[in-house]
């Protein structure tokens, strides 16, 4: 009886603790929260964790779900399959966007231990914006750690399937690490140019490693080797 009791305990202090913190987390970002809970929501589901707010007109929703679908052949495209099964949310009107975009009218991946929740926007409904998303969703979704790698990566291997970036020879790439932290790539003054650094590098590294260097990279970190040993090593083997 005193077992019974020790354990229904520890099952109510685990909610309670759960439900503290599901709180907290609405008050200071309420933005992810009600993504999770979109199933909730007035939002239409129109393909498996796909959901389309019911006010956009038909023919948008076609152009969407289209793009969606060749977006996922661009992930395909670096790593021969699609992993990742991100909830997907496209919102258009200003009352969906304040509640599930944080001010964002583009795109923005949530991630949570629950899974990632991508957010796209009027002005995302292309398909680079949703590709550049779906992007970060895989990677994660193949890293034990996204803290393995630095943001410059992050940023750089989704522009590599979102087309409106170009490599730039003129770019400098000699200070590349120094847009390891988010705090550093997202200053608002530098970011367009941090966006083409990171893409410029990417490119460059991919274009001599292929897919097979790609998946050795992650392999790699995942088995705990440091990023820029790994990165490194990767591309002179090649």
């Amino acid at each position: 009886m005193i077992k019974k009791r020790k354990k229904i305990f520890i099952i109510a202090a685990f909610l309670s603790i759960f439900l503290l913190l599901l709180i907290a987390s609405y008050m200071l970002n309420p933005q992810p929260v009600h993504a999770m809970m979109v199933g909730f929501s007035s939002m239409e589901e129109h393909e498996e964790q796909v959901y389309i707010e019911p006010d956009i007109p038909e023919n948008i929703e076609n152009m969407i779900l289209n793009d969606l679908e060749q977006s996922k052949e661009r992930i395909s495209g670096i790593f021969d399959g699609v992993h990742a099964t991100p909830t997907i949310l496209f919102v258009q009107s200003p009352h969906a966007l304040e509640k599930y975009a944080q001010k964002n009218r583009t795109g923005q991946t949530y991630y949570t231990y629950w899974g990632n929740y991508i957010v796209i926007g009027p002005d995302g409904f292309n398909e680079d914006v949703v590709a550049h998303e779906l992007m970060h969703s895989e990677l994660r979704t193949r890293l034990k750690n996204k803290d393995k790698v630095p943001v410059w990566f992050d940023e750089g291997l989704a522009t590599i399937v979102d087309h409106r970036y170009m490599s730039n020879e003129n770019i400098r790439l000699d200070n590349i690490n120094d847009l390891c932290s988010r705090d550093t790539f997202y200053e608002p003054s530098q970011v367009k140019e941090n966006y083409e650094i990171a893409h410029s590098e990417v490119a460059r590294w991919f274009g001599v490693v292929g897919k097979s260097g790609l998946s050795e990279l992650i392999e790699g970190l995942n088995k705990g080797v440091a990023f820029n040993e790994l990165y490194k090593a990767i591309e002179s083997r090649r």
